[in-house]
């Protein structure tokens, strides 16, 4: 039996009703033909993302993230654009958008949830970005429709490198902010 289909049948299961221990639920796995360890069950329910959620009445069940929970909050989204998008570039159909190093993914995942059309997908490294976008105009347009969403307004001229450094986000930044918050010590006698 693959990971995938013992995770693919856990998610269908919990999905049909409310589960209220691991062991209720492997024996519903086992009347399936899936036989699973309690260790092995916790882990899937993890990697799923399953939740133990209570009841006003005091019952509990395991229950799969909403779309709702995997679905950014809006406003963390639009302040991971507007905070960590340093610079935006368009060549062909593809975007590179730099970001401060280690905030790529977050940006990636922003950018993926932005819902824009022509965007095929995203790759992210450490501090940068790579949007694959249908053709060369949506790759424009996505441009656009990123500073829109980031509030840097339009697209800037042709061919023109957008750069938008945040201060408090840049190494410097950090390190003058780190040192603003020690405490000075007291010289030894």
């Amino acid at each position: 039996m693959s990971r995938t289909h013992r995770l693919t049948t856990i998610a269908r299961l919990l999905s049909g009703r409310r589960f209220s221990s691991q062991e209720e639920l492997a024996e519903a796995l086992a009347r399936g033909g899936i036989d699973v360890t309690q260790a092995t069950l916790s882990r899937d329910l993890r990697s799923l993302g399953v939740a133990k959620r209570s009841g006003a009445d005091g019952s509990s069940w395991y229950e799969l993230p909403t779309p709702a929970v995997e679905a950014f909050d809006r406003s963390r989204q639009l302040l991971d654009l507007k905070i960590f998008v340093n610079e935006t570039r368009v060549t062909q159909n593809l975007a590179v958008v730099k970001t401060p190093p280690g905030h790529a993914s977050a940006v990636a995942r922003a950018i993926d949830l932005t819902g824009f059309a022509a965007l095929m997908g995203t790759v992210a490294g450490d501090d940068t970005v790579l949007c694959i976008l249908e053709d060369h105009v949506s790759a424009k347009r996505f441009r656009k429709h990123l500073d829109e969403l980031s509030g840097r307004g339009g697209s800037p001229p042709a061919g023109a490198r957008v750069s938008h450094a945040v201060s408090r986000t840049s190494p410097a930044g950090w390190r003058a902010a780190h040192a603003a918050s020690r405490p000075t010590q007291a010289s030894p006698k």
